[in-house]
């Protein structure tokens, strides 16, 4: 008894030890619930709140909804698909042997073909932005939102200056994506890429979210002699597939900054090297579209030609400084100047 006495605080302590070690065991394998709902091995993680809340309490989950979340789901009612059939001139294989050999004439027919891009309404009465190149050859044009309704869609105007297209679609308070200050980029910030790559692989309507950064601002693309040049492009290293074209490039406010439009790629897929138009180009040509129903291209109005060595001999110039005059619109502001052509 006097062993017990003197030794009942260490065998206190040893109990004690035991039961919460025996509780913790129980807990981390699935014998006794941490908290909810009582069921052993429930550990009750109930749904999170848009705000990353746990029935309205901070819970264990709350970076759930973090910036990119909420960004994501701000935009995303707004984003589109948009499936266009094309008419391509098609030759017929089986008979090109024939033609090479001049035993019957070449012949080609039309067919259409189906191709994929992306979209973001800007208006609640249906404006959709997209790049200009997803509408080449279109003879139909379906615009499908993310909830799955479709709508047929007519072109307001192509600017393939800037690889911008409007679209029109029938209704009224659709979902709308608001626009960012380009002015305010920073290099290095969060970017998130949403639209439809590879839609046609997939049963859904939902659009698909990639994130990188911005990489680079106001690149200047040159592309081959007859092809369009880029100037002025946001870089950035989100994933930008095929189908991916036209949608929107969006800051971690939920706020469009550019519209996807190509990537560098030697495998036709996304390397970490995308673009996309600026939002402050797209928000002018909306500007004039809504008040002169479509761009104007600025112009002031005479045509240039650089001087050949032959040019300069001709015209008895040393000096292979300036270009050649070679016309000029009447009434333009270089008619107006008093510029005349040589």
């Amino acid at each position: 008894m006097s062993f017990l006495r003197r030794n009942s605080g260490v065998l206190s302590g040893l109990l004690l030890g035991a039961v919460l070690g025996g509780a913790l065991l129980m807990v981390r394998f699935g014998g006794m619930p941490l908290w909810g709902s009582g069921r052993p091995g429930d550990l009750a993680i109930e749904s999170a709140d848009e705000n990353g809340m746990q029935n309205g309490n901070p819970g264990l989950f709350v970076e759930r909804g973090n910036a990119i979340v909420q960004a994501t789901r701000r935009v995303a009612p707004a984003v589109v698909s948009i499936n266009v059939v094309q008419a391509q001139q098609i030759q017929d294989p089986s008979l090109e042997m024939w033609q090479r050999m001049g035993l019957i004439p070449r012949r080609e027919h039309l067919q259409h073909v189906q191709s994929m891009g992306s979209g973001v309404i800007v208006s609640k009465d249906g404006l959709v932005v997209t790049n200009s190149h997803v509408l080449e050859s279109a003879v139909q044009i379906i615009v499908t939102l993310s909830d799955g309704s479709q709508y047929q869609a007519r072109v307001v105007d192509v600017v393939d200056r800037f690889d911008l297209a409007i679209l029109q679609i029938q209704g009224r308070d659709f979902p709308v994506a608001s626009f960012a200050d380009n002015d305010i980029l920073s290099i290095g910030e969060w970017a998130i890429a949403i639209g439809s790559p590879y839609g046609y692989l997939l049963a859904d309507t939902q659009p698909t979210v990639t994130v990188g950064v911005i990489s680079a601002l106001n690149r200047d693309i040159k592309r081959k002699k007859g092809e369009r040049d880029y100037l002025g492009m946001i870089q950035t290293d989100a994933a930008i597939n095929p189908g991916n074209s036209g949608g929107p490039l969006v800051n971690t406010a939920g706020e469009v900054i550019g519209i996807n439009t190509f990537i560098f790629s030697d495998t036709g897929g996304s390397v970490g090297i995308g673009f996309a138009v600026p939002a402050a180009r797209v928000q002018q040509v909306l500007e004039e579209i809504r008040e002169f129903g479509h761009y104007r291209e600025g112009s002031l109005g005479f045509d240039l030609q650089k001087l050949s060595p032959g040019m300069m001999q001709y015209l008895g110039i040393k000096d292979p400084v300036g270009f050649l005059v070679l016309a000029v619109v009447p009434g333009s502001p270089a008619w107006q100047s008093g510029l005349r052509p040589q």
